[in-house]
């Protein structure tokens, strides 16, 4: 699966973090097409066997075909997965009682200030020792801002400057 607009599609950190941390639970924000979320589990499907890969994505969604061809796509791969449809703001925090712990959570949504630290907040609760929570597109503003104000006390911050893709931030409990 090739990327086909850049910052978009695959990004090969989250695979070497997914085989490096056997990964098999996973929660994206900002869904779009799909094509990021077949990738995760297919290399997490290298690890596990696809029913116990599990994948929850949340999007705003705007059109039907959209959310038709991820479901299509993700139906594929064999695994349990869930899509949440709506703003995040709202339907992180009415279904997070609902989720597991996660193993990465790829946060690639909105990029308002206020959005972004509300899905920091709540994917923080869904974080165990081990959870890697990638923030995409580090140097706008809103992104920004959030990650610089994660305590360092609790949580490693660590920017990651791919060639071919925009900065991403991984955060993890300390």
């Amino acid at each position: 699966m090739n990327r086909n607009r850049f910052g978009y599609g695959v990004h090969s950190f989250l695979n070497e973090y997914i085989r490096k941390e056997r990964c098999r639970t996973l929660m994206e924000i900002g869904v779009d097409n799909g094509d990021n979320a077949k990738n995760m589990i297919e290399v997490s499907k290298e690890l596990f066997p696809s029913t116990e890969v599990e994948y929850y994505g949340f999007d705003t969604v705007d059109y039907e075909s959209q959310i038709r061809k991820v479901k299509e796509n993700l139906s594929e791969t064999g695994c349990k997965f869930k899509l949440f449809e709506g703003d995040t703001v709202n339907t992180l925090p009415k279904h997070i009682g609902e989720l597991p712990l996660m193993d990465l959570i790829f946060i690639d949504g909105g990029k308002s200030y206020n959005t972004v630290k509300s899905d920091w907040e709540h994917s923080s609760l869904l974080m165990h020792d081990k959870t890697g929570v990638f923030f995409h597109n580090y140097s706008f503003s809103g992104v920004n801002q959030v990650v610089n104000n994660i305590s360092e006390d609790k949580y490693k911050v660590k920017i990651i400057k791919p060639s071919d893709d925009y900065e991403t931030a991984l955060i993890q409990k300390i």
